[in-house]
């Protein structure tokens, strides 16, 4: 091949490298005209996309461009030396677009994250850019990566409630670590626990899967299930979804949860700290619907309730004890 015919293949597939970013970007229908007309121009355009999505596609990234344009075959076209050094380049820009284009939230600057916060005791709805709606739980903290082929969220820690904007093209996924929910246009609770996460369905379907494997499950509306570190995806079990969303109107709904467990769950949203030091108090079987900006009258009730003394100590904890006889 001649270094004038090498030089201007090269070209060719500069532009459908641009063409390629362009579409996973905001293609506009003018976008789609001139492409089609730059595609039937010249058999050499045609070559240089089919190899330049060979790179792209061999780099993980999937490409929806219209194709369908009637054109005759291509010539075949020899390599040489300049062109394997070219290639190789190629492939590196192409690998540095793709890498761009994951990392590039629209409007904002490369790598850029947004994290979102709330307080102890703190519950806060965000709209996203892409209007999905999340809600944060108590000490908790989401970092928001998206790009123009994708919404990729990280719960650091805590409990949000995701109501999803529909979307198939840019896939919605939340990672905690041991689990990765992607949905499409669905609702769901993510509560990333210590040593777990738990997924509750209100809405539409969602698939959870282990980024450390290959296992994946599916879960639909009024499903939950809860990972654990080892890898397993646990059971799919059908729950009344309003006990693990309650937190969002302010509660918790204890079903026969133990003391020591309503304890834990309570410390989540307040400095008052509840202590138990006798394995029969903790032990005791709690079932109701607790306010959980009230902590001192969650206090009470179990007093009564449960025939307890409460002891208020100095530095603002409360100790619960068998009352004497």
């Amino acid at each position: 091949m001649s270094q004038t015919l090498t030089q201007e293949f090269e070209r060719h597939c500069d532009t459908a490298l641009a063409w390629i970013a362009r579409f996973r970007g905001e293609a506009t229908d003018q976008d789609h005209r001139e492409f089609a007309l730059w595609l039937a121009a010249d058999a050499g355009h045609r070559q240089a996309m089919d190899l330049m999505l060979e790179l792209w596609d061999d780099l993980g990234s999937v490409q929806h461009l219209p194709l369908e344009v009637e054109q005759p075959e291509p010539t075949a076209l020899h390599s040489g030396p300049t062109r394997r050094q070219w290639l190789a380049g190629a492939t590196a820009l192409a690998a540095s677009l793709a890498l761009a284009v994951v990392l590039l939230p629209r409007d904002r600057g490369p790598d850029a994250v947004e994290s979102l916060r709330t307080a102890q005791g703190e519950r806060t709805t965000y709209t996203l850019s892409d209007t999905s709606r999340v809600t944060l739980n108590t000490d908790s903290q989401l970092d928001v990566a998206f790009s123009q082929g994708n919404r990729q969220l990280t719960l650091v820690k805590g409990e949000a409630y995701f109501d999803v904007a529909h979307d198939p093209q840019r896939p919605f996924a939340v990672s905690t670590g041991d689990a990765t929910v992607t949905a499409i246009g669905t609702a769901f609770n993510v509560y990333r626990r210590a040593g777990s996460t738990e997924i509750t369905v209100t809405e539409g379907r969602v698939r959870v899967s282990n980024p450390a494997t290959v296992a994946s499950v599916l879960l639909d509306a009024n499903e939950h299930l809860e990972t654990s570190r080892s890898g397993g995806l646990g059971t799919r079990q059908t729950v009344d979804t309003a006990t693990y969303t309650a937190w969002q109107r302010g509660e918790i709904v204890a079903d026969a949860l133990t003391l020591a467990e309503l304890a834990s769950e309570l410390a989540r949203y307040s400095d008052t700290r509840i202590l138990i030091s006798e394995r029969e108090v903790a032990n005791l079987t709690v079932s109701g619907v607790f306010s959980l900006d009230h902590p001192d009258t969650v206090i009470q009730a179990l007093e009564r309730s449960l025939g307890l003394r409460v002891v208020r100590l100095n530095n603002g904890s409360v100790q619960l004890l068998k009352a004497p006889q």
